[in-house]
C-alpha cells in the first residue's frame, strides 16, 4: 500500500461541517488548514515555538481552529523537545525536524526547549465526543501514544487514524512498531494507517 499525504482525498473526503478533528504535530498547518477547510472543528497541536508562531498565522484567524502550543504524547509532562543543529540561524528550514526524543538523527540533542506535553488519551477522553480523524506527526514518540490509545479502546470512537511512522529513521521504533502492527492484527484494527508521508 502506498503512502498516504496531504493530496490523499480517501483521507479528507469524509470530512464535513462540524466533524471533530485533531492535527498532531500540526507544523506549518497545511493539514490542519485542509480540514478546517472541510468544516470541521480542528485541535492543531505544534510544540515547536517558531513553528506554532507560522502556524498561528496560517489558521489563527479561522473560528474552527484551535492552535495549541503543546506536544502530545502518552503522558502529561514538561519535557525537552530537541531541535535541528541549525534550528536558532534557520529556524524555517529546521523547522521539519523537532523531537521528544534524544536520539532522533536530524536534531541536536544539546540543543533544545522545554515543552509542555499533554496526554492526547485524556484530551480524547475529554472531548466525549466521535473524532472523525486524527494525524499522527510526532517524529517518533507515535507507538506509545498509540499503544495507550488501544488500551483504552480509544481507537472504537475515532474514524480514521493517519500516523507518519519513523521507524526507518530512528533507532528502535523498528520493534516497537513491529510490536504494534502485531497488535493491530490481533484486535483486528482497520482505522489506523501507519503509511501517512
Amino acid at each position: 500500500m502506498g503512502g498516504l499525504n496531504e493530496n490523499s482525498e480517501e483521507v479528507f473526503s469524509p470530512i464535513g461541517y462540524g466533524d471533530i478533528t485533531i492535527d498532531c504535530g500540526a507544523n506549518y498547518g497545511v493539514i490542519s488548514q485542509k480540514m478546517a477547510d472541510k468544516g470541521a472543528l480542528v485541535f492543531a497541536f505544534e510544540p515547536n515555538p517558531y513553528v506554532f508562531e507560522e502556524l498561528k498565522k496560517r489558521v489563527g484567524a479561522y473560528p474552527n481552529v484551535i492552535c495549541i502550543n503543546k506536544a502530545v504524547w502518552h503522558k502529561n509532562d514538561k519535557l525537552r523537545l530537541h531541535l535541528h543543529e541549525h534550528y536558532h540561524t534557520d529556524p524555517a528550514g529546521s523547522a521539519y525536524a523537532s523531537s521528544l526524543l534524544n536520539n532522533h538523527p536530524v536534531t541536536n540533542p544539546h540543543k533544545y526547549v522545554e515543552v509542555e506535553v499533554i496526554d492526547l488519551t485524556q484530551f480524547i477522553q475529554m472531548l466525549n465526543r466521535p473524532i472523525k480523524l486524527i494525524k499522527i506527526d510526532i517524529e517518533g514518540a507515535e507507538f506509545e501514544l498509540l499503544e495507550k490509545i488501544v488500551e483504552q479502546n480509544l481507537h472504537l470512537q475515532i474514524e480514521k487514524i493517519v500516523v507518519e511512522n519513523h521507524e526507518w529513521l530512528i533507532e528502535g521504533l523498528k520493534t516497537k512498531a513491529d510490536h504494534f502492527r502485531r497488535v493491530m492484527q490481533e484486535k483486528q484494527i482497520h482505522n489506523i494507517d501507519l503509511n501517512w508521508i
